[in-house]
């Protein structure tokens, strides 16, 4: 196979140099043509030169006739055929030369004719030696009846000169194949360069489809997993309102743990799978970095003293050009690790300026990182003090998510760390301009009364239903209940108005969520409504922000549907557009 592909691409190579060649001919005949027709060889020197001109001619329109992609390899091979036959005519044609202006008493034309001869020579060795064959079809019958006119002559001194000009002959020949031994191993590095990217691509192609089969396969089973794991939420927060033993306290105790541990670790997936499948984009904007690292220092401060740790944040005012929300995520991973690994010492944040970025530095004197561990701590679940997999020591994702989330906001991240010293990591942000700074709204819960609101509640999963019932009903408010598009819709006009529309995106039938809200809200009014979801999709998200919904993603804590539902029963606080919801690990 490789030796058919390189013999095509020699024929390639002769056929781009055509033009070139032909050239050669034309020119350089015309010099040794007017000398011959001077010295008296003018109907000799006429038919002479017309017949390279006619030969020329004919080599063109077979050059032209011939479009090497828009031929079969047989047609190629035969056009290579060809080529050599013609080049074997040409040679022949200028060879004749050598008999018809031959004569050994006007030295002069002599010396002329054989320079000619070395200059045609030298010319189409850089031109045909990709086929040696090719060359040496035109070589031969140029350098032949000179060679045996010389040595048939008498006087030694032209028998020396007939084995000069064979020697000439047989070092371009060597020449000929020592380029033609450097253009079959350019050919061959070609080959195995191509054959390397298709491997590498090939390579690549299973990776990409693996990690979309991951994607596709934690997005499809995403809504079937949340779903149960959302009952379960609720069913737990129903029984911690009813157990008072003391026993059963610890056994529910237990469980909420273990709800924890499965809560974080899921949703910590599932933002791993968003961020490598690129569900999740950046919403940069202006934002002084000092109110963010504020809100941080109020809530590992009372960690960070309860372990005897010093601990300081920097909040000099500096706004910065980056995602909020998505660095938020970030800077509670980075202070978790360290207040977690640093037990005696101090945990620092500041940060400095040069020229136009900004540099956070969040510093421990915690228990350090191995220079053989620098680059694995950012894999998932690798934990370097953990390998029975505790999960009451964390699940080892809080920094592949770190590395991930800074690689899709297009911000350096740096680690320097020595083991039983502490550890380093460096954020480097754009300068933001504080003209533009796009104020977050408040999210203040400090007003979370649901008495006698009356709320419709959309989800064909019974288990959800009825713990979602019981949830609501304690909180004070009144339910109505649908478990199936068709129900709700032609309940409508039977049912009093609610207050609020809960409503789970997927829903058996034609509707989604979105679509049940839309009609609802055709014949009730603009009535508040939240989307339950356990979709993770893109294309989910879209559709949410096109229908400037609100949503909160399954499995949901019930403190946070209780702080969700405040607000939108709050007309002063209503959220017109559905905000990106992240978790920590």
């Amino acid at each position: 196979m490789y030796r058919q592909l390189a013999a095509k691409d020699k024929i390639l190579i002769l056929y781009r140099n055509t033009p070139a060649t032909l050239l050669g001919n034309l020119f350089g005949c015309l010099p040794l043509g007017i000398v011959m027709a001077i010295e008296g060889y003018t109907l000799s020197a006429l038919i002479w030169v017309g017949g390279i001109y006619l030969l020329t001619l004919m080599r063109w329109l077979h050059f032209r006739h011939t479009h090497p992609s828009k031929v079969s390899d047989a047609e190629l091979f035969h056009f290579g055929r060809e080529q050599t036959w013609l080049a074997f005519a040409s040679g022949c044609l200028w060879g004749s030369a050598g008999i018809l202006f031959f004569d050994v008493s006007a030295l002069q034309n002599l010396a002329f004719l054989i320079l000619t001869f070395v200059c045609m020579m030298a010319g189409s060795l850089a031109s045909l030696s990709a086929r040696p064959m090719t060359y040496s079809a035109f070589a031969i019958p140029i350098m032949l009846p000179l060679i045996l006119n010389l040595f048939l002559q008498d006087e030694a001194f032209y028998k020396w000169m007939s084995l000069g000009a064979t020697a000439y002959l047989l070092a371009t020949f060597s020449f000929s194949l020592n380029l033609s031994r450097v253009i079959e191993n350019s050919l061959a590095l070609k080959y195995e360069n191509i054959d390397l990217i298709a491997n590498l691509k090939e390579q690549t192609d299973k990776a990409n489809r693996a990690n979309r089969d991951k994607s596709r396969f934690l997005a499809a089973t995403s809504h079937d997993l949340r779903q149960p794991l959302h009952a379960a939420n609720l069913f737990y927060e129903l029984l911690s309102n009813k157990v008072e033993q003391p026993e059963q306290l610890e056994d529910l105790h237990n469980l909420g743990r273990s709800l924890n541990s499965l809560n974080s670790l899921l949703s910590v997936m599932f933002d791993i799978s968003k961020l490598d499948a690129g569900i999740i984009e950046p919403n940069k904007v202006n934002f002084d970095l000092s109110k963010l690292l504020e809100k941080l220092a109020s809530q590992f401060a009372l960690e960070a003293d309860g372990k005897g740790l010093t601990f300081s944040v920097q909040a000099k005012p500096q706004h910065i050009f980056s995602d909020p929300a998505l660095l938020e995520l970030v800077l509670t991973n980075l202070l978790v690790n360290a207040l977690k690994y640093t037990h005696k010492g101090s945990v620092s944040v500041f940060t400095q300026i040069h020229g136009d970025s900004l540099d956070l530095h969040i510093k421990d004197t915690g228990i350090g990182i191995p220079s053989e561990h620098l680059e694995d701590i950012f894999t998932e679940f690798f934990q370097i003090d953990n390998p029975e997999r505790d999960k009451q020591k964390g699940l080892g994702l809080g920094l592949s998510i770190v590395k991930r989330i800074m690689d899709l906001l297009g911000h350096p991240l740096r680690l320097t760390s020595t083991a039983g010293q502490g550890s380093e990591f460096v954020l480097s942000f754009p300068l933001g301009d504080p003209r533009a700074e796009c104020l977050p709204k408040s999210l203040s819960t400090a007003s979370m009364a649901l008495d006698g609101q009356h709320i419709l509640l959309v989800d064909n999963e019974l288990d959800i239903v009825h713990a979602m019932q019981k949830l609501l009903s304690q909180w004070g408010c009144s339910v109505t209940t649908a478990t199936s598009t068709e129900q709700v819709l032609s309940q409508i006009q039977h049912q009093a108005k609610p207050d609020l529309i809960i409503c789970d995106f997927r829903m058996p039938g034609a509707l989604n969520g979105c679509e049940i809200i839309q009609q609802l809200r055709t014949s009730l009014g603009d009535i508040p409504a939240l989307i339950l979801t356990g979709d993770t999709d893109k294309s989910v998200a879209m559709l949410l922000d096109k229908a400037g919904l609100p949503a909160l993603h399954k499995p949901v804590k019930p403190a946070q549907l209780r702080i969700m539902m405040a607000r939108l029963l709050k007309p002063q606080n209503k959220l017109t557009s559905r905000a990106p919801e992240y978790s920590r690990s």
